[in-house]
């Protein structure tokens, strides 16, 4: 009997070995997901946890409903990464305020994934995402929403460009609060969706963001003018950083503001008929 080839042997239980750790890291990450949207549904938080469908995978989403007569429209709201659903920056007090401002909001929990900085990660959580962002979607259109938007932040808002640019059909209007490029050439979001879409878009970032946004506004903005989008539409915001800290009421005025104009299908809010 020949002896065994031990090298080959050590080769693949070294294999065996980083598949069965990469496959636990995958599924402790869809536990930290888990535990933190059951954290959220049973915590004293303002408006209603819903759990919806996206494939197999159910998700948590919180729902406020119009506070005003007549609606303007629905809000889906994606948190950046290592964020949540209820995120104290950006995403809970933007969500409150545009209810107060006659929007259907919808706050989707995300994927969440390894390596925020790892962009083959980020590419796979815009694959991931597009599922939950349809269902939000389906959800509010249950509800006789009409006129939907997608307002994302950081990774949020590449997740909206993705969807809008593969399947965007029926999005009134998208925000991207604090965004950067996210591949190169036609890999970018923003470039696939500037290239076949005409989606009216906020561009909204703070002076004192994070580089790779600072840096690349002028060139989002050259993107939007080579592809004649007249309809994108850039803002500044002096003094904030990537979370608008200190300055929330900031950026929840200029958001409502923009997209009372961009979206113009205010319907009187209707609820669903109770059984």
């Amino acid at each position: 009997m020949g002896r065994p080839n031990t090298p080959a042997a050590f080769r693949c239980l070294l294999l065996l070995l980083i598949i069965t750790a990469a496959a636990s890291l995958h599924a402790a990450n869809l536990s930290r997901e888990q535990r933190i949207s059951e954290g959220l549904a049973a915590g004293a938080i303002t408006g209603d946890p819903v759990w919806l469908e996206a494939g197999s995978a159910r998700f948590l989403a919180i729902h406020m409903a119009s506070f005003a007569a007549v609606r303007q429209g629905g809000a889906i709201l994606l948190h950046d990464s290592g964020a949540h659903a209820d995120w104290h920056e950006v995403i809970h007090p933007l969500r409150r305020h545009l209810a107060e401002r006659g929007w259907d909001t919808l706050s989707l929990q995300l994927p969440l994934g390894d390596n925020p900085s790892d962009p083959s990660d980020s590419a796979s959580l815009l694959t991931l995402s597009g599922p939950r962002i349809k269902a939000g979607i389906d959800f509010l259109k249950g509800r006789q929403v009409e006129a939907v938007a997608l307002i994302g932040h950081g990774l949020g808002a590449a997740m909206a460009m993705d969807f809008i640019a593969a399947q965007g059909a029926g999005i009134g209007a998208l925000v991207a609060v604090g965004v950067a490029p996210g591949g190169r050439g036609e890999e970018d979001p923003l470039a696939r969706l500037l290239g076949g879409s005409d989606v009216p878009i906020l561009d909204l970032y703070g002076s004192l963001d994070l580089p790779a946004v600072v840096d690349s506004a002028r060139e989002r903005r050259a993107l939007a003018a080579r592809n004649g989008r007249d309809r994108y539409r850039q803002e500044r915001v002096s003094g904030a950083d990537h979370y608008f800290s200190g300055m929330q009421e900031e950026l929840n005025n200029r958001i409502a503001a923009w997209l009372r104009q961009a979206v113009r299908q205010p319907t009187p809010a209707r609820r669903p008929s109770t059984p």
